[in-house]
């Protein structure tokens, strides 16, 4: 989709330039001879027509918009631009399995805001058309993006290709898995490209799949950038993984991963990332869930209706934003009223304590953790997950998850449509490895000598980037031995 007046309503996520010509790129790459000059190509939810004007043509294109002021926006981007409904609307020349390639960005979010732009008797019309609906109750509340999906299978022909942008929640939600399943049943998965930052609040991925018959032979590539924050270049190091045999390019990674691993599994690349990440390290190393060691976890309280209120005197609460990269930042702590509903006994810190910010993209899509190091009781905030360990130090812990492939695990596991989240369980089944306790101990004397005197005194920005520094050079230390180590 491309800009209008009316993206609050109709869910609209707006498809950048440099976007919409990897999509294309990418599906001509993988189909090939396939999507040769003269091949049918529609977009049922064509905004102003930004996947369509990179095609090109040498081919036949078709835009569905019923926004009417985008519509007249596209009707120059392709040879055929209708004013509609793509996913209920009876249009000309726009036959079921007719098409050679159905390129979307679809809307994102649930169906009920848009029930009403769909005319009368919506409610049955869908049930009718869409077999994902079956059996749903709220179908207010469906992912109106799942719709999109179905409605790209049914305009494509046997063999056909699609190239959909999709919200990292249809790969990653558990609630989702009916319908990954649903249609990995009906195409092939030949390629899953993460797009980080191509929209403000959503996470998306790229999906290439061809129209097939079930679990056929070709695996899926997944594609994902090395690193948090990818440059210019990424989309370069996309085009050149899926064009050729080569398994990592400077900004990008690939996995490949067959049809039938894809099945009751996620499909976002980040998730087989962390999983690969994990087997290469097995291979050397005894890994040890996280939950073995845990003997309370925790988040702090939910008090519906009520926001903590800064008392003088209080007990102090813990928050994400009071977690920095070394440590916690305990100045600006806020305190609470003690033993009252902001401050229940069951997550009250005690030293020692690790803290994990479980939720965003600025908290756990950074990674941020600490340990308690007071003395004076405090709790922590909703958003702040307590991990209390037996058996495992919890500086290990704080900086083995700050390791590679402790970052590529929570990455894993963090997903969700707009805020990512990790679970209690996610939590538990992070994999760390068992190293002597020798070892974990003089991880911590290094944090207490080198990094705490300078994080206490973290106000002056240059004794902040020297606590950073000498932080960073413990965890990569951590990583050079997980490198070099074996188990006996």
């Amino acid at each position: 989709m491309s800009n209008g007046g009316n993206a609050k309503i109709l869910a609209q996520h707006f498809t950048p330039p440099a976007v919409a010509q990897l999509v294309w790129d990418a599906v001509r790459t993988l189909a090939g001879k396939e999507l040769g000059a003269g091949a049918r190509v529609i977009d049922p939810a064509a905004g102003a027509g930004a996947l369509l004007g990179v095609v090109g043509r040498a081919y036949q294109t078709t835009g569905i918009e019923i926004d009417a002021g985008l519509a007249e926006q596209g009707r120059s981007q392709a040879d055929r631009f209708y004013t509609g409904d793509g996913l209920l609307g009876t249009l000309p020349e726009v036959a079921d399995e007719t098409f050679d390639c159905v390129l979307a960005n679809p809307p994102f979010g649930k169906l009920g805001p848009m029930l009403p732009l769909l005319g009368a008797d919506v409610s049955s019309r869908l049930a009718q058309r869409f077999e994902l609906l079956d059996g749903q109750k709220q179908m207010r509340s469906f992912p109106v993006e799942s719709l999109f999906v179905e409605r790209a299978l049914q305009l494509t022909r046997p063999a056909g290709w699609m190239a959909l942008i999709l919200p990292e929640g249809f790969l990653a939600n558990a609630r989702r898995q009916d319908v990954r399943d649903w249609l990995l049943a009906r195409a092939e998965v030949r390629a899953v490209v993460a797009l980080p930052g191509a929209f403000n609040k959503v996470q998306t991925a790229l999906v290439v799949l061809r129209r097939s018959k079930p679990l056929t032979r070709p695996k899926a590539r997944l594609i994902a950038p090395v690193g948090k924050r990818p440059s210019e270049q990424y989309a370069q190091h996309v085009r050149l993984l899926l064009g050729s045999s080569a398994r990592r390019a400077p900004e990008a990674a690939l996995l490949s991963v067959g049809q039938r691993a894809l099945c009751a599994q996620r499909w976002d690349p980040r998730f087989w990332q962390g999983r690969a990440a994990v087997r290469r390290l097995a291979g050397r190393l005894r890994l040890v869930p996280l939950g073995e060691y845990i003997c309370h976890l925790t988040y702090g309280p939910i008090v519906t209706g009520s926001r903590p209120q800064h008392v003088e005197a209080g007990v102090p609460v813990i928050r994400q934003g009071n977690i920095a990269e070394t440590g916690l930042d305990e100045r600006p702590l806020l305190c609470v009223v003690p033993a009252g509903a902001h401050d229940p006994p069951r997550s009250r810190v005690r030293p020692g304590d690790l803290l994990l910010s479980r939720s965003g993209a600025g908290a756990l899509g950074r990674n941020r953790l600490a340990v308690y190091l007071g003395s004076k009781p405090a709790n922590v905030g909703c958003f702040v997950d307590l991990i209390r360990l037996e058996g495992l130090n919890p500086f290990y812990a704080w900086f083995f998850l700050k390791t590679r492939l402790g970052r590529e695990q929570i990455a894993a596991y963090a997903n969700g449509v707009g805020t990512p989240n990790i679970s209690f369980g996610e939590i538990r089944a992070l994999q760390i490895a068992a190293l002597p306790s020798t070892y974990q101990d003089g991880l911590e004397r290094r944090y207490r000598e080198q990094v705490w005197p300078l994080h206490c005194r973290r106000e002056r920005a240059d004794i902040r980037a020297e606590a950073e520094r000498r932080f960073r050079a413990i965890v990569g230390d951590l990583e050079d031995y997980l490198q070099t180590r074996t188990s006996a």
